[in-house]
């Protein structure tokens, strides 16, 4: 399984920095729609119902990301990537701040679960409706930070989107090591028996210590410090995504989402954390950027 897993992401490796960082935005973009479309293959295996409903649900998917691709393309955003003025009122922008109030709820599901939880989520429509949300705003935000400055350096939203990664890496390498050494109080056993307190403990310091490292050397429009504080929720809100992954699976008695990846599962199993973190990332960037100022 170790050697599987090594394999796969030897492989996986140079295509997922290919993809960060050769693309144009537009070609970035569309790169990403059969991902995600994957994914929300993926999530359907979680709903517990009959292939119809996971066909009008993935087709959901697709529609909902050729639409709000197409949306951007029509006001020119793949070609002029500056927020206005009243950036809080784009609707890109709204999206986000749905997708962060759902994943609060999903937080709210998982320290109740299993007793308020699973009558939550016993009928597929509400984790379809989960999903769509998580699946669109997560493509939106990871093209919102691949955007940032393109006009400026090609590169630099890349290196965000890199930078992002290290903080779930480091939170996912931290909290294995930590939690194998050291871990003994159980994080959530209803959810995921295997995860410590100690375990996540490591993982906020490990991601903490490595990201802020790594913003060192990218360099931020905003200081260090308030870098450090966003690392520390952005680990909060990757662990957030990993339980609630973990919460669907067991409310649907499956074990990994796919097996389309060698030794990891699936790619929802291996990017359930990117999903809450990236409208986080976003927005704060959104937020140092552009101020604090958000008439909604």
């Amino acid at each position: 399984m170790l050697k599987q897993r090594i394999i796969t992401a030897l492989v996986l490796l140079p295509l997922a920095m290919a993809l960060l960082f050769y693309p144009g935005l537009e070609v970035f973009s569309l790169i990403l729609i059969p991902i995600f479309v994957i994914i929300g293959w993926e999530w359907s295996r979680l709903l517990q119902t009959n292939m119809i409903i996971k066909s009008l649900f993935i087709a959901f998917v697709i529609a909902s990301l050729c639409g709000t691709f197409y949306w951007l393309n029509q006001r020119e955003f793949f070609d002029y990537p500056v927020i206005p003025t009243n950036w809080t009122e784009i609707h890109p922008f709204k999206l986000l701040i749905v997708s962060i109030m759902a994943w609060v709820v999903a937080f709210v599901l998982i320290l109740l679960y299993p007793k308020v939880g699973r009558v939550w989520l016993r009928g597929p429509w509400v984790r379809a409706l989960f999903g769509l949300v998580f699946l669109v705003s997560a493509w939106l935000a990871v093209v919102l930070i691949r955007s940032t400055d393109i006009v400026q350096d090609h590169y630099y939203g890349g290196w965000l989107l890199l930078l992002m990664f290290v903080v779930i890496w480091g939170a996912d390498v931290g909290a294995y090591a930590f939690g194998k050494t050291m871990g003994k109080r159980k994080l959530a056993p209803v959810v995921s028996p295997n995860k410590t307190w100690e375990g996540a403990m490591g993982g906020l310091i490990t991601a903490t210590v490595l990201s802020t490292i790594a913003a060192f050397f990218i360099g931020l429009s905003f200081s260090l410090a308030w870098f450090v504080l966003l690392a520390l929720v952005l680990v909060v809100v990757s662990v957030i995504g990993d339980l609630f992954e973990s919460m669907l699976k067991r409310q649907a008695g499956i074990k990994d989402s796919s097996q389309i990846l060698p030794g990891h599962g699936g790619l929802l199993d291996r990017l359930d954390s990117t999903l809450s973190v990236a409208p986080f990332f976003i927005v704060a960037l959104l937020i140092f950027k552009h101020g604090l100022s958000l008439n909604l």
